[in-house]
């Protein structure tokens, strides 16, 4: 399948609902629970309406209508996160007083990295998603390196929706020197291919019923039954 290929590069699990005024009350006790569930996690930036505890891969936002989980250590599926996020989801509900969900999702982007920006866009280009068109257009270079597509293929109903995207793109790092060590300076960057797969339900789905370590299995084994279904493509190795 097309996504052996790629490796997991980010995953964000986010939650919508109705006004938690207790949030108010109760932002140090979930602050204080939080780094008990995530370790080596710490305070980056607590405001009224929402909070932002960070570690080296993962970031817990706890809000007054939304929260967010995001993992950036290639992560995500994996059993110990699974467990992580629920129990994440249980403390939310419990100090939040979270009797529904209005909007539940989850967003895994996966990548594949190329020697350039214009050998990733080849790579997207040569799976035929859609209609390149033949010689010079709008007098722009046929061969510039940022020819490329970017593709979004949306699903959605009334109740649940899947949104892929599909696209090559260039990653920059710059840290500037310290005025102490002007020679220290590094520029970095990365090209790579995406599929970034976001799905998700609508509407209410009340919290006591709502089970997140079935429904992350759910996710990822539709995922990987489906996802060839849309990108019916073999990538190279």
């Amino acid at each position: 399948m097309i996504l052996d290929a790629f490796k997991l590069n980010a995953f964000t699990i986010q939650i919508t609902y109705p006004d938690a005024f207790e949030l108010w009350d109760q932002a140090g006790s979930i602050a204080r629970q939080l780094t008990r569930i995530w370790p080596d996690l710490s305070l980056e930036e607590g405001l009224a309406n929402e909070q932002i505890l960070r570690s080296s891969s993962v970031a817990i936002t706890t809000g007054l209508r939304v929260s967010t989980i995001a993992l950036s250590d290639g992560k995500g599926f994996d059993q110990a996160t699974v467990d992580k996020a629920a129990n994440t989801l249980a403390l939310w509900r419990a100090e939040l007083s979270i009797e529904k969900f209005t909007r539940i999702s989850c967003r895994a982007k996966y990548v594949k990295e190329f020697p350039t920006k214009k050998a990733a866009n080849a790579e997207v280009l040569s799976w035929n998603l859609c209609r390149w068109p033949v010689g010079k257009v709008f007098e722009q270079p046929e061969d510039a390196e940022a020819n490329g597509i970017d593709l979004l293929f949306r699903l959605e109903d009334a109740n649940s929706f899947t949104h892929v995207r599909v696209g090559a793109e260039e990653v920059k790092i710059e840290l500037m020197p310290h005025p102490e060590f002007p020679d220290i300076e590094v520029h970095k960057q990365k090209s790579r291919v995406y599929v970034d797969v976001d799905r998700g339900l609508l509407g209410s789905v009340r919290g006591d019923d709502f089970r997140i370590s079935e429904w992350l299995k759910g996710y990822h084994h539709v995922l990987r039954r489906d996802i060839d279904k849309l990108l019916p493509v073999e990538v190279r190795r």
